[in-house]
């Protein structure tokens, strides 16, 4: 499993992101659901109702990616094929929507149908309802269907399709993948690459030396700017009006420890347990009930926002101040403002965004504004653990080319960058030269290197695909250039933005194992699984456009 997972490394982004969406997906998603029926995608000629959507698509999402959590693989790339490049929790549900009824239909064309017995047999090999031994527990499932997926408006029955597309998803991304063959010669050399051990020595040249004698003349900066004025721009500012909708969490009360009681130590051994049993019982219950009472405030502050906002499109934009006001929502309002300059209520991090890291203030700054005035008001975007966000574009100054005078010190700074890096390249050229030189004339690495102006030498020795480089002495890459050098020779340059380094191989040693097939084997099967995925990525995103999905919920 460890090993299928590192070869995964770009793809898996992708459901971390998914999964991270869906672990929010009920919280963030107090914006009013469809479920009346009315159409809501036309695929391949065929219209979808957003009841089938909503089961189908955005609950389904979330079972798969619950069921995902513990582990297993299959659904890993499930996911994958069905939801990659998904930006958002909505895009991420429309994709797998869209993916999912591709799938079926090419389930009729492939003639792919799981069987019953099959449908039973995975959901039993699933490991989120193995028990304590690892192996299928049936309580685990019953209580997964009875209190699990309820929530979701599902039924064991939804679950068996999800399991029958499952199957059919692996059994035709082996059908659109087959061919694509993996050299078992090739992958043997790889692999005794990677399990060798290798010993040398880097040197390190810093490029603020080269900076430092650089002194451009004020025409040279000018000269530059002037090829490059289009490149220094004003970074884009706007003014915004804004609501932060709270409300007020209840908070745990603090336990009462009452001493204990003569009758308390006088109790036997079974009181005093059935007693702390039941102690710990009625704490786990106040928490049961604070958490759903928390919840329930959330849902309700999240049914004021929905309700704002349904009532901002009903108006066109218009009415922001007066709705506020009638929710006693403070609206605040800016001035003029550039990205990395935005007040403290709008640089938080949004709570359901499917990156970690993106904070409201980002997602303000790639409004685009149409014709229709309900395009200025954002999205409602969930932050802290009680708040919502909602704001409306007042004003933007667009992004601009600087004048000289603007541009100057950036400029300057750039050119004398750019040179000196063409400095260090050049100066790091002619060390190798001069180095290559000295080695063949019997002199050490170290020695050599010296002689041609190079004192921050540092020696490695038996290093690994698995060695961590010091990042302050030893280039990132450091095993990867080193891996197919002949002893005794030096590798090409390794540039670096900030510096750059020569790197000298003294040795290498294939390490033999006892089970080097067993790993030629398992690397095979991984390779092929990983081209059967792109290619089944591929599949599904040329069947996509082939289908000519149309977005009937914005028409």
């Amino acid at each position: 499993m460890i090993e299928n997972l590192r070869k995964y490394t770009g793809l898996i982004i992708v459901i971390f992101v998914i999964l991270f969406i869906s672990f929010f997906f009920l919280d963030s998603s107090s914006v009013r659901n469809m479920n009346s029926g009315h159409a809501m995608l036309k695929i391949a000629g065929r219209t979808y109702s957003d009841k089938e959507f909503n089961t189908l698509g955005t609950s389904s999402l979330e079972l798969t990616s619950s069921l995902a959590r513990s582990g297993d693989f299959g659904l890993y790339q499930f996911l994958m094929g069905l939801s990659t490049g998904a930006t958002s929790q909505n895009d991420a549900a429309e994709k797998f929507f869209i993916g999912r009824m591709i799938l079926r239909q090419a389930k009729e064309e492939f003639g792919v149908f799981p069987g019953e017995e099959e449908i039973s047999e995975y959901l039993r090999s699933l490991r989120v309802f193995a028990g304590p031994d690892q192996k299928f527990n049936p309580e685990n499932y019953q209580n997964f269907i009875t209190k699990g997926i309820g929530r979701l408006g599902l039924t064991e029955k939804d679950l068996r399709e999800l399991a029958s597309d499952v199957l059919a998803s692996q059994k035709i991304q082996a059908i659109v993948g087959s061919g694509l063959g993996v050299s078992r010669s090739a992958t043997r050399e790889s692999l005794a690459l990677d399990d060798q051990l290798v010993t040398g020595d880097v040197a390190k040249l810093m490029l603020a030396p080269f900076e430092a004698k650089i002194e451009p003349t004020e025409e040279e900066v000018k000269k530059y700017w002037e090829t490059l004025s289009d490149s220094f721009t004003t970074e884009p500012r706007r003014k915004f009006s804004y609501i932060v909708a709270t409300t007020v969490l209840p908070e745990a009360k603090p336990e009462d420890d009452a001493a204990e009681t003569l009758a308390d130590a006088a109790a036997s051994e079974d009181a005093k347990k059935a007693a702390a049993k039941k102690k710990e019982e009625d704490k786990a219950k106040r928490a049961a009930e604070l958490a759903e009472e928390r919840r329930k405030k959330q849902l309700e502050l999240g049914s004021l926002v929905d309700d704002f906002l349904f009532k901002l499109e009903e108006q066109k934009g218009a009415g922001f101040e007066e709705l506020a006001k009638a929710n006693e929502w403070e609206v605040k309002t800016t001035d003029f403002f550039a990205r990395k300059d935005s007040p403290k209520d709008l640089d938080v991090k949004i709570r359901s965004s499917s990156r970690g890291d993106q904070a409201a203030v980002d997602k303000l700054f790639i409004i685009k504004e149409t014709s229709d005035p309900f395009s200025k008001i954002s999205e409602p975007m969930s932050v802290g653990e009680n708040q919502w966000i909602v704001a409306r574009i007042d004003g933007e100054e667009k992004s601009r080319p600087k004048t000289y005078e603007e541009a100057r010190d950036e400029a300057r700074a750039q050119y004398i960058s750019e040179k000196a890096v063409e400095a260090m390249k050049t100066a790091t050229n002619e060390a190798v030269t001069k180095i290559k030189t000295l080695l063949a004339a019997g002199k050490s690495f170290a020695e050599a290197a010296k002689e041609a102006g190079i004192s921050d030498v540092k020696a490695f020795t038996a290093i690994t695909s698995t060695y961590s480089p010091d990042a302050a002495n030893e280039p990132k890459n450091l095993f990867d250039a080193a891996r197919t050098i002949d002893p005794g020779s030096i590798a090409d340059p390794i540039i670096e933005p900030d510096r750059a380094f020569i790197l000298h191989v003294a040795k290498r040693e294939v390490v033999k194992s006892a089970d080097a097939e067993t790993k030629v084997d398992t690397e095979l099967k991984s390779s092929v699984n990983n081209n059967e995925t792109f290619a089944f990525t591929a599949w599904i995103t040329a069947r996509t456009e082939a289908a000519k999905v149309e977005q009937l919920y914005k028409k």
